[in-house]
């Protein structure tokens, strides 16, 4: 029943835009046309920045910026009691939300699904943003050039998200 449902639900979205934008007296052909122009051009418009924040990602993460970085905060993370598998998760979540599920995905297999470690890089991975590609695009987008107190202020929030992560994993699940 439900899966009769899904799989009518997109032609009925379709068949009430139509109806609807011919009941508004709205060129529906004409609309979309106009705004898969404006897409691409949108689209245009970011592309250097995206091709930018992913050059960046992939020099960082072949240039062994991760593991220099793992090391950095291994004497931090101990502190606060984040295994040390994590680290590396916690790095790349904010640069590439790909690679944190790559990376996510290799944990699981290496410390095993269940387990706390497991639990609190699912909670990390599902409850941050990659924050750097979101700016690129936004930013980029509309040509902003002084981001301001962004980063510093979504940096914070993703460390204060990891530590939320795995306190409530810890009181949860232990």
């Amino acid at each position: 029943m439900l899966n009769q449902f899904s799989n009518l639900l997109i032609p009925l979205i379709i068949l009430f835009i139509v109806v609807y934008g011919r009941y508004k007296k709205v060129d529906i052909y004409d609309s979309f046309i106009t705004g898969a122009i404006d897409g691409l051009k949108a689209t245009w418009s970011i592309l250097p920045y995206i091709i930018g924040i992913f050059l960046a990602i992939g020099i960082f993460k072949t240039g062994k910026g991760i593991e220099i970085l793992e090391y950095i905060f291994m004497p931090i993370a101990k502190i606060m009691s984040i295994p040390k598998e994590l680290i590396g998760l916690i790095i790349v979540k904010p640069l590439s939300g790909s690679g944190a599920l790559g990376m996510y995905t290799e944990l699981a297999q290496r410390v095993g699904i269940d387990s706390i470690t497991e639990k609190m890089g699912s909670t990390i991975v599902g409850a941050s943003e990659t924050i750097f590609y979101t700016m690129a695009i936004y930013y980029g987008s509309l040509k902003i050039k002084n981001t301001r107190h962004t980063l510093i202020c979504s940096m914070l929030s993703h460390i204060f998200g990891v530590i939320a992560a795995v306190f409530i994993c810890y009181v949860i699940f232990t």
